[in-house]
């Protein structure tokens, strides 16, 4: 390895008179912390971008993901509706359960492909997903219902309510409360 001081010697003899400037194999420490400091200043840049543009578009973000494909309208005036892509499932692998107030979709597939030299691939795949009922609905007249194009819809009604016929409440009116600081007439005369 050669380095500027391997070539000190040399650039003192005569020889280096005669060839001119001496060239070392390593660039100059400061040109390569000057460039490295450049690039680190374009990747902050970069990042700063970068953050600003999720934090601008961060909930349109969020419903371009598709992660749950569900569309729902929970505690809705009518009451409780989910309406989730289920495509990907025939009816009969599919289940629907309510679990105290939670409704539970479970969506189970099995494949398994056969190629021409006799090798075979298998898939399992399992969509699991889990709502809330809201308190002021009926979870006991759920219904689901299948469209044509693979939409499962899930919903409910809102509780009937009886009518409660109207009636006045009466107003109770409570002993004066002693006043704070005031000894009671009772524990002073026991004092005394």
């Amino acid at each position: 390895m050669l380095c500027r001081m391997h070539l000190a010697p040399f650039a003192s003899s005569s020889l280096a008179t005669r060839l001119g400037t001496v060239k070392t194999l390593w660039p100059h420490a400061e040109t390569i912390f000057s460039e490295l400091q450049q690039e680190m200043e374009k990747a902050r840049q970069f990042m700063s971008s970068f953050e600003q543009l999720l934090s601008s578009q961060g909930p349109i973000a969020a419903e371009r993901a598709p992660s749950t494909n569900a569309v729902a309208t929970q505690g809705s005036g009518e009451g409780f509706s989910v309406c989730q892509d289920v495509k990907n499932f025939a009816p009969e692998e599919l289940s629907v359960k309510v679990v105290g107030r939670k409704v539970v979709l479970v969506g189970q597939k099995e494949t398994q492909n056969v190629d021409e030299k006799g090798s075979f691939s298998y898939k399992y795949e399992v969509l699991k997903r889990e709502w809330d009922v809201p308190e002021e609905v009926d979870a006991e007249a759920l219904s689901c219902s299948l469209s044509k194009e693979g939409q499962l819809r899930i919903e409910a009604p809102r509780l009937a309510l009886p009518a409660a016929p109207e009636r006045n409440v009466p107003i109770q009116v409570s002993p004066a409360a002693p006043q704070p600081g005031a000894a009671p007439e009772d524990a002073s005369k026991t004092q005394a």
